[in-house]
């Protein structure tokens, strides 16, 4: 009885508020028949409802039970809920459907109610196949950039094959003279490329440990901050020194008796070398250690193989980097031996 007493609610909210603009504003006459046949309808489905209620009174005066809205405990008066339920069923199944007059808006009521339904749903479908669409446009996009990959993909790997054929064939014509001839030639070609971007390389490395990381090192030699913690360091600084936290100390007027112990603290960390640098500046004494260290590195590299080892003078802060930037390593057992990584060997593998 729920779902017929909440639909003439709603009705008789519709005809309140026909009412309600009825004594508002003035209607028309095609709006006062409009409400007029409101009245109607809902005094219909009124008279209708009661009409049902006193079958389903009389029927469950008739079984003794005194409500069929939930479900009784007792076996027994269950049963007689099912038979009143079922007995009313059957009723309503026989009778002839009471169908509205034939000038009543239920009928067009219902269509509205229906229409609008049918609208909302249309909306919400429209809004999910417009995603949808959204999604396939972009998956489509998707595909056509995979298919253009796989195209020139194709393209790339045919040409290569092309090509590889030609010089199968061409080296097939070959005598073994010929073969060996071009194969010499090749690899003298590839040994001068390699030998030429080894100086550019070296002439790289030389310009960037003079002009960036010279000053670096020294300052990390001097007692000052590890390489990377301070970018900027002057000749200033390494001219002040540091103290013991690692802070530049403040400039002191240059003298004689100044550049002196300047000089003996050059010759104290970096010995020998540091006495040959023109002015005595830690700088180029650093950029020194430093190109002797990779120059030794290298040279024993080419001659002994990768995996040979330098003895170093000293724990110098040259080593240091080469460790921490993992281009070089101690032996495991001996901190006073220093090799390349070999980077090599997982590409030979």
């Amino acid at each position: 009885m729920a779902t017929p007493i909440n639909a003439l609610r709603k009705l008789q909210d519709h005809v309140q508020k026909a009412k309600d603009t009825e004594n508002n504003t003035p209607l028309s006459g095609e709006s006062s028949v409009y409400a007029a046949q409101l009245e109607i309808a809902f005094e219909e489905l009124l008279i209708q409802v009661d009409e049902e209620k006193k079958i389903l009174e009389q029927l469950q005066a008739n079984s003794g039970v005194s409500s069929i809205d939930e479900p009784a405990t007792d076996p027994k008066k269950r049963l007689e809920q099912l038979r009143i339920i079922k007995a009313a069923y059957r009723n309503l199944t026989e009778a002839a459907p009471k169908l509205p007059s034939p000038d009543s808006l239920l009928p067009a009521l219902l269509a509205l109610r229906n229409t609008q339904q049918v609208l909302t749903e249309s909306k919400d479908s429209a809004l999910i196949v417009h995603q949808k669409l959204s999604e396939a446009r972009k998956r489509l996009a998707q595909e056509q950039a995979d298919l253009r990959d796989a195209q020139l993909i194709t393209a790339a790997l045919k040409d290569r094959i092309a090509r590889l054929t030609i010089e199968v064939q061409e080296k097939s014509q070959e005598s073994p003279e010929e073969a060996a001839t071009a194969l010499i030639a090749s690899q003298e070609q590839r040994k001068q490329f390699l030998e030429e971007e080894t100086r550019k390389l070296a002439k790289a490395l030389a310009r960037f440990i003079k002009s960036h990381l010279a000053a670096l090192l020294a300052a990390e030699e001097l007692g000052g901050p590890v390489v990377g913690d301070l970018l900027d360091v002057t000749d200033e600084m390494l001219a002040a020194g540091f103290n013991p936290r690692g802070n530049a100390k403040k400039p002191k007027a240059q003298t004689v008796n100044a550049d002196s112990k300047r000089q003996s603290r050059i010759d104290q960390v970096w010995g020998s070398q540091g006495g040959a640098i023109n002015d005595g500046k830690e700088r180029e004494a650093a950029a020194t250690e430093m190109r002797l260290l990779t120059e030794d590195l290298l040279n024993v590299a080419a001659e002994e193989g990768t995996g040979a080892y330098i003895t170093l003078t000293r724990d110098s802060a040259a080593a240091r980097f080469l460790i921490r930037a993992k281009v070089a390593q101690f032996h495991p057992r001996d901190a006073r031996k220093l090799r390349l990584i070999d980077f090599s060997r997982e590409l030979d593998e």
